[in-house]
This record gives structure tokens, C-alpha cells and sequence, in this order.
């Protein structure tokens, strides 16, 4: 009876500080009194390559009676520090950090390098460290300001875009933070890839991934090119793979994908032998008669489908990653840095493009769908 009653105290006690938390803020503040920040976000004002400024960003929550809605706070410096002084000249209120829900960067400033402003926000220990950290086409302050009907800010509409990419187009769950970015920065024979958007009649879209060198983004690869990219970077991610033949003769297969990965060197070349297995329903089909029906027939399309998927991937390797962006798209590097030795010096995007890579496809149809045409 004793144990029952104490945790019935405890709740109580945790539903109070919670509301309490809610009202007053941690510092004994009126929650109206709190700067919130949701976003987080930077862009480059570049005269000449030496005259460089910096336009630091602020979404932050504005509590209205009855409704919740965001502002933008714009702070413009010669350096990224400075932002925060101008920026801090323009609020009445004092800031609430550890709820961004994203970084967004801007491409010019992403060309230019973003380490300075990852720097600077990891050597805050009140940062969110787990945020998306995202690349818009346009200034992040116009991503800011953009209205999304049902959100109180466009951080959350942009949060919510980047942690359910994984139901489709095979993007990974953990994989864009804060803290994953510095580590792909600083990693030997790792590639930075970071969710890109846009925004497209009116709308905020995610359509590909930024592709980095160390920490300036080099290329864009369009919604396309980042499905390849991600079923041969990733393992554990799902996605849409389709053969169609005409606008009324397709099938689809929804798939969970695993890779794995070998590695040899042979004299002084690399070769890596990147090994995909998918499973998964197929949730569409106009193309083959008699489906359900037919095991050699559902042999016969696993096949088809393994056949397009490798061919897709090996000329993708081939034609763009080795011969257009020549960098370690895949972060290859790592696992022969892993196997053969690291610190050695090692350019891994230069060894890469010149290495031998073979992609094998096994696919296991598990579910043909309810019924058949």
C-alpha cells in the first residue's frame, strides 16, 4: 500500500515539474520572456573572396494568446560569432537552448565550407546536438520565413520531412545530426551527405542529398541518384524499387535492403565487392499475369529485378560517382582504411575513382500482394 502511494506522489511530482517547467522556464522566466529557438540557420553574403559576411539566423517560437506561432532573428557579421552579438541587439528576451529541431544551411554557404558553424555550435553544450543539419537552395532566412499551414514553424514542418524520409526512397534514420556531420567531417574514409530541399511552388521539398569534400559540398544528386546512393551507402533502409514498361504496365517492390561490404587490394589497386540483399512485398504489379500463382514466374521477376537494380548501380558507380563527382560517395574508404591500416595519408576519393567496384543483388519477394489482375 506504501509503494503504491509513493508512486502515485512521484507522478504527481513529475506532471508538476513539467507544468511548471512549461509556464515559468528553467531560470524562473515567463515562457512569453524565453527566446525558443526551433531553428537554426546560416547564410553568406559573398562580395568579393575576401569580403565575406555572415547573415546568422534565429526561428524561434512566439507565444500569442491562443495561438503559437515563429519568428525570425537576423544577426550580420564579418565572422559567425560576431552574428550572435548583433542578433542578441534585436531581442528583449534571453535564450532557451536544447529544442532546435534543425540546422539549415544554405548552398552558397555549404560551398563555401560549413565547419566554422558547426564548430561553433557543438562548443555550445546547451545545442541540441541531435538536429538535422539540412541544405536549402535558397537563403535559409526565406526557408525561415515560408508559412506551413498546420505548423507554427517551417523547422518543424522540415524536421518532420527529414526523420520520416526512411519509410520510402531508402534514406537511413540516424544518419544526418548535429553530431553525425563533425564526425563525417573528421573521419578518415567518410563522405558527408546531407538532406538538400527546395523550395518548389510554395511548397518546402526534399528532393536529394548535398555530396561534401571534407566540409564544402561539391554536387547535388537529384531525388533519383540519392535512391542508388543510399542502397549502396546504407544498410537497413527501405524503399520503392519499380520495372515499368509503359504508364499502365509496372510492378512495384517494396523492399528492406542490407549491404555488405569486402575489400581487397590487388598489387596497388583496391577492388570492393558491395553485396545487397532485398526483401519485401510486392505491393503493385500490371506486369506479369498470374503472379500469385506461378513460383517459376515469381523466380523469374526476382531475377528481373536483380538484374535492374545491379545494372542501375554499376553504371551509376561507374558513370557518375567514379567519372563525375569523383569522391568517395559510398565512404569505401572506410572499411579499407580499416582493414589495411589508417593514417597513412591516404586519399580515399582519389583511390576510390580508380578502383574496381562490383555490386551483387539478391532479392527475396516475400508477399505477392493481395490478388492479381
Amino acid at each position: 500500500m506504501t509503494n503504491k502511494r509513493n508512486k502515485v506522489i512521484i507522478l504527481y511530482l513529475v506532471i508538476s515539474s513539467i507544468l511548471l517547467y512549461s509556464f515559468i522556464g528553467p531560470k524562473g522566466e515567463l515562457v512569453e520572456n524565453l527566446e525558443i529557438p526551433i531553428g537554426v540557420g546560416i547564410d553568406l553574403e559573398k562580395k568579393s573572396e575576401n569580403d565575406i559576411s555572415y547573415s546568422s539566423h534565429i526561428s524561434s517560437y512566439l507565444f500569442q494568446e491562443r495561438k503559437i506561432d515563429s519568428t525570425v532573428l537576423t544577426g550580420v557579421a564579418k565572422n559567425i560569432g560576431e552574428t550572435r552579438e548583433k542578433r542578441q541587439l534585436r531581442s528583449p528576451k534571453s535564450f532557451l537552448l536544447g529544442l532546435e529541431a534543425i540546422v539549415l544551411l544554405s548552398e552558397e554557404y555549404a560551398e563555401y565550407g560549413i565547419r566554422n558553424e558547426i564548430d561553433i555550435l557543438l562548443n555550445n553544450p546547451q545545442i541540441n546536438d541531435m538536429a538535422f543539419v539540412v541544405i536549402c537552395k535558397e537563403r535559409s532566412e526565406d526557408i525561415f520565413k515560408h508559412k506551413v499551414k498546420g505548423y507554427s514553424s517551417s523547422s518543424e514542418f522540415i524536421q518532420g520531412l527529414i526523420k520520416n524520409a526512411k519509410q520510402f526512397n531508402f534514406f537511413p534514420e540516424h544518419e544526418y545530426t548535429l553530431m553525425d556531420t563533425l564526425v563525417r567531417i573528421d573521419a578518415e574514409g567518410r563522405t558527408l551527405l546531407l538532406p538538400y530541399i527546395e523550395l518548389i511552388d510554395g511548397n518546402i521539398k526534399l528532393t536529394g542529398i548535398a555530396l561534401f569534400k571534407v566540409d564544402k559540398m561539391v554536387a547535388k544528386a537529384n531525388i533519383e541518384e540519392t535512391k542508388i546512393i543510399n542502397i549502396l551507402k546504407y544498410s537497413n533502409v527501405k524503399g520503392m524499387l519499380t520495372i515499368q514498361d509503359s504508364s499502365k504496365k509496372y510492378i512495384n517492390f517494396y523492399a528492406e535492403s542490407k549491404k555488405k561490404v569486402k575489400c581487397y587490394k590487388e598489387d596497388d589497386k583496391f577492388r570492393f565487392v558491395i553485396d545487397l540483399s532485398l526483401n519485401g512485398p510486392i505491393v503493385s504489379n500490371t506486369l506479369y499475369a498470374n503472379l500469385k500463382n506461378d513460383p517459376k514466374l515469381l523466380k523469374e521477376v526476382a531475377k528481373d529485378i536483380e538484374k535492374n537494380l545491379k545494372e542501375t548501380c554499376e553504371d551509376f558507380v561507374n558513370n557518375k560517382i567514379k567519372e563525375k563527382y569523383k569522391i568517395d560517395v559510398l565512404g569505401l574508404g572506410k572499411f579499407a582504411a580499416g582493414k589495411y591500416g589508417r593514417g597513412k595519408g591516404i586519399d580515399w576519393d582519389k583511390v576510390i575513382s580508380e578502383s574496381i567496384i562490383e555490386v551483387n543483388v539478391k532479392v527475396k519477394i516475400d508477399n505477392e500482394g493481395r490478388g492479381d489482375y
